[in-house]
């Protein structure tokens, strides 16, 4: 009976206790649901306007929104930081049945590193608070100074249980023997949290996710143990950076007010770890440590963005005629510009200049992007984006080209790019400034002409213990060493690199002031027209005495390097870089010039591409002439070039047999001179005339025009393809000049998505669009895809009559050859009829 009753009186409590929770559930619903309409009585019995209300109730919508899209993207980089090397190549091959080689083309998978990371993550707590602590915080503290924040500092740090993970790695073989350059694609999205607090109000960050291609150099290499002198890491570009919002800060984490918190973190990274900014770190003591520190630029990009076309269109007006208001932010790294704002335009004309110095030239992209300005606190709208590969401007020198804006209905952009080297030669000088003399006619955007490189080392003998830090002055640019604390004889080593518009006209004007007080304790200033005298413009480990300095004692230890910029011509010297103006040309007045050949000889003095359609054969190093010479059609003789140079030099038009020819290089010296030897090759070396004359046709072996195209795959899983120029089209049968263009498909998809067209050239058989286009396409999905590059005559009245197909080229994507992206092609008769 006493156990009966027992469980009797524990069922009583059970039910007590479930109707006690109904019964405060619903008390609390009903109070809840009472508050709320309580409240919007209270609203109209006062007559608050409805506004108050939907506003927080929008922003928590759109809060929640934002909340849950994060979250879900979270979830994906987590799962796939988290997952191992095996789980992510089965769950690809389920959808494919391609080696995992393909799936990782450029890069080389490092799963042993991401097993020794997760080995040693536990024990980078210490080192990641010092960089915190040392490093982050008084930087963050000054930014946030500027928003009249005041007071930050860290006061948790916690990494987590989830390290960061290379994705792959990629070393370079073809840089200097006393470096080692090594590419890394770097994603983190662990469950770190980290607390500060900001003028006494605590708040923080945690699920931190951080991406991006990440560059280590090792350099210099040394003779002793550890055999690298030093490393310096790096991003390529501003990484992708989100976080979630913690404490008094969560309340920020709606749209535009977070997007200022964000844009605070990424400057800070960017001022840290993105070109031109690196990390150092030496490991050996008997190094150059400005080498490592401020290496010198590899050189200066000048970009004129100039117009952009058939935007999109975002102030909607009546009946769809709306404009848009657009301008556009260019980035190299941690570089920024933004050209001005053209009112009511779709077809917006900017014309405006800017110069990134440049660091390194493989993997890093040029970014453009297009915003129309909105008024208001609302976020301008995206037009679109457009990227240039550097050593692409690079190799080639110059481009000039219409690309397409990338995730975006409609618009391309003009954009125009030089590479200019360093030079350090003082007669370089008077070569750029009268170029940009002439620049300067377009344009009100100053131009620059030099390079300056400071290192300032250390100081001597400042007066009573001061904070010093050195502010340097050139022009209208100004830039700060870190604050050394409590010290008559700092050591700064820092370097700093100026961008200067006439060394003749301007000077470097240095200060060393105390932090605390803000008093000047020495200055220099130094006539930059004097470095153009010295040997190699340069003045290494120099002493400067500090002017206005108590006791007159004090001294600024100084190196000084002075660079002049170079223009690079399109033209590739062979090498794989740029010819640089000014390189010696042998002209008609020397004794190397020769007659063109009559017709009935076959052009020996230009150089024979390789044709991508012939395959590989070994061929004689001495011309051999045809036994018979074919006759030259009038078009050819007309319209396009006798000859096809090789593959990314302009072709040059055919001359008349009665101007003599120029000779520019060596090895033409050498192919006219052997011409009259060409009966005295042994019988060992001629070649079958009709192979030769398929080699030797300007004008393809179809005998209807060749192509010249740039066709790669990119770092961001994408198709690029340059359009350059056609030669040797052929006339129609009436005799007119066709009006050609280019229509791009990725087979096998035909849709418009997929098409691509250029420019309309009017009455032209050579004609030349140099235009950019993108296809977004994963690696797994490229061996499937073929590009179609079709060549159409657009002929007819008001355009009513069907556009013929002149001829075809089809490239098999999985085939694309790295090393050879520019090639001359020969067009195919097309093998379909597809209307417009």
């Amino acid at each position: 009976m006493e156990v009966e009753g027992e469980k009797a009186m524990e069922v009583a409590e059970d039910v007590g206790h479930a109707y006690g929770d109904w019964f405060k559930r619903y008390m609390r619903l009903f109070c809840r649901r009472f508050l709320e309409w309580f409240l919007v009585y209270l609203f109209g019995y006062y007559n608050v306007s409805f506004g108050w209300l939907m506003a927080p109730l929008f922003f928590l919508v759109l809060r929640d929104k934002r909340a849950k899209e994060k979250q879900t993207k979270f979830d994906i980089i987590r799962s796939i930081a988290n997952a191992d090397e095996k789980d992510i190549l089965q769950e690809i091959q389920r959808f494919s049945n391609l080696p995992s080689w393909v799936t990782f083309p450029d890069m080389e998978r490092v799963e042993w590193l991401n097993k020794i990371i997760r080995q040693l993550w536990p024990y980078a707590g210490h080192y990641v608070q010092d960089l915190c602590k040392f490093s982050i915080e008084p930087s963050m503290r000054v930014a946030f100074e500027e928003y009249k924040l005041n007071g930050f500092k860290f006061e948790k740090i916690i990494l987590g249980d989830t390290p960061p993970r290379f994705s792959g790695v990629k070393v370079y073989d073809d840089t200097s023997r006393h470096e080692i350059i090594m590419d890394m694609d770097f994603a983190y999205a662990g469950d770190c949290k980290f607390e500060v607090s900001v003028s006494k109000f605590k708040m923080g960050i945690k699920d931190l996710q951080i991406s991006g291609r990440m560059r280590v150099m090792m350099k210099p290499l040394v003779r002793q143990i550890p055999l690298v002198g030093g490393l310096q890491v790096f991003f390529l570009n501003n990484p992708d950076v989100d976080f979630n919002l913690i404490g008094l800060a969560d309340v920020f984490d709606m749209p535009g007010l977070s997007d200022i918190l964000r844009s605070i973190v990424i400057e800070q990274i960017a001022h840290m770890m993105v070109l031109p900014n690196r990390y150092p770190i030496q490991l050996v003591q008997d190094i150059d440590i400005a080498e490592l520190k401020c290496p010198s630029p590899a050189g200066v990009l000048r970009i004129n963005v100039i117009e952009a076309h058939n935007l999109m269109k975002k102030d909607v007006g009546i009946m769809g005629m709306g404009k848009s208001d657009p301008y556009c932010i260019l980035r190299l790294g941690a570089q920024k510009f933004q050209t001005k704002t053209i009112n009511n335009t779709i077809n917006p004309k900017w014309d405006y200049y800017c110069e990134f110095l440049t660091d390194v030239i493989r993997s890093q992209e040029l970014e453009f992007e297009v915003f129309d300005v909105d008024d208001g606190p609302a976020k301008d709208d995206f037009l679109g984006r457009a990227n240039l590969d550097v050593h692409d401007i690079w190799k080639s020198g110059e481009v000039d080209m219409w690309v397409p804006l990338s995730d975006a209905k409609s618009g391309r952009i003009h954009v125009r790019a030089s590479w200019l080297d360093l030079s350090d030669s003082a007669g370089s000088l008077e070569l750029q400034l009268e170029e940009i003399r002439a620049l300067q006619t377009t344009t009100k955007n100053p131009l620059h002409s030099a390079v300056l490189m400071v290192w300032v080392d250390s100081a001597k003998k400042l007066n009573s213990i001061p904070d010093p830090f050195v502010r340097l002055h050139v022009g209208n640019t100004q830039q700060e060493t870190t604050v050394r604390q409590r010290t008559n004889d700092p050591v700064f080593e820092e370097g700093f690199t100026f961008l200067v518009r006439n060394p003749r006209t301007q000077e470097l004007k240095i200060e060393v002031i105390d932090h605390k007080t803000s008093l000047v304790q020495g200055k220099i200033e130094l006539d930059l027209n004097v470095f153009l005298k010295e040997r190699n413009m340069e003045v290494k480990n120099e002493e400067y005495s500090l002017s206005g300095a108590s006791g007159g004692l004090a001294s600024l230890k100084l190196t000084l390097t002075l660079r002049i910029l170079k223009t690079a011509l399109k033209k590739d010297d062979g090498d794989g870089g740029p010819k640089e103006k000014g390189e010696a040309e042998i002209d008609s007045s020397t004794p190397a010039t020769i007659s063109e050949p009559t017709p009935s000889t076959p052009p020996s003095t230009v150089p024979e591409p390789p044709l991508a359609s012939v395959p590989t054969k070994e061929i004689p190093s001495i011309p051999v002439p045809e036994k018979k010479s074919a006759p030259i059609k009038e078009q050819e003789k007309s319209e396009g070039p006798g000859v096809v140079a090789d593959t990314g030099v302009p072709v040059k038009p055919e001359r008349k047999a009665s101007q003599p020819a120029v000779v520019e290089s060596v090895e033409e010296v050498m192919s006219s001179a052997a011409s009259p030897l060409m009966h005295m090759a042994p019988p060992t070396l001629k070649i079958e005339d009709s192979e030769l004359r398929q080699r030797t046709n300007a004008a393809g072996i179809h005998g209807i025009g060749r192509i010249e195209l740039t066709v790669k795959y990119g770092p961001r899983n994408n198709l690029v393809v340059v359009v350059h120029q056609i030669t040797n089209l052929q006339v129609e049968d009436d005799g007119e000049l066709p009006d050609p263009y280019v229509k791009l498909y990725l087979l096998p998809d035909r849709s418009k998505d997929s098409k691509r067209k250029t420019d309309v050239i009017k009455d032209s058989c050579n004609p030349k669009y140099d235009e950019r286009f993108e296809y977004s396409i994963p690696p797994n999905e490229l061996t499937r895809r073929t590009l179609e590059v079709n060549i159409i005559n657009k002929k007819g009245l008001l355009f009513l009559q069907r556009s013929p197909k002149m001829g075809q080229v089809l490239l098999d994507c999985g085939l694309l050859d790295s090393d050879k992206v520019t090639q001359w092609y020969d067009i195919a008769p097309a093998m379909d009829e597809d209307d417009e």
